[in-house]
């Protein structure tokens, strides 16, 4: 039965590509896919995550498990490991050789912070823009 819902949650997604100055474009390595439910979560790809910021595809599968390991600072206050169906979950692709995950934009952003890519801090902004709904933060508490 949970199974059946992690299906359903992650089913029903329409894709908006962004790309660099929020323009479609149709080199592939610069474009991040914000899929979307019906009821309005918003995830990425981990592989497309991977891809965009440019990280070595032989590190790929070490590195998606050490995210999903990690401890992360979230903005429900807490210091925590990333929660299955809550932070992440499962992407269904059968015949693939590579595990697939959807990733929530706060963790996606928190991720690709933590990363060595020099193309971080703009899919950071860019993820950290759409999971706001197009404002920026500018008003954060100090902690």
């Amino acid at each position: 039965m949970l199974t059946t819902k992690c299906f359903i949650f992650v089913a029903d997604y329409q894709t908006n590509v962004i790309g660099t100055n929020n323009n479609l474009n149709k080199d592939s390595s610069m474009e991040l896919e914000i899929l979307e439910s019906k009821k309005g979560t918003k995830v990425v790809s981990a592989t497309n995550l991977y891809h965009v910021l440019k990280l070595p595809m032989a590190q790929y599968s070490a590195s998606v498990r050490r995210w999903l390991r990690d401890l992360y600072e979230f903005s429900d206050g807490g210091i925590r490991k990333p929660q299955v169906l809550r932070d992440y979950a499962r992407r269904p692709r059968p015949g693939e050789p590579l595990e697939d995950y959807y990733i929530t934009l706060e963790l996606a952003k928190l991720i690709a912070l933590r990363t060595t890519s020099k193309v971080k801090l703009k899919y950071a902004r860019i993820l950290d823009t759409v999971a706001h709904n197009g404002q920026m933060s500018l008003f954060v508490q100090a902690a």
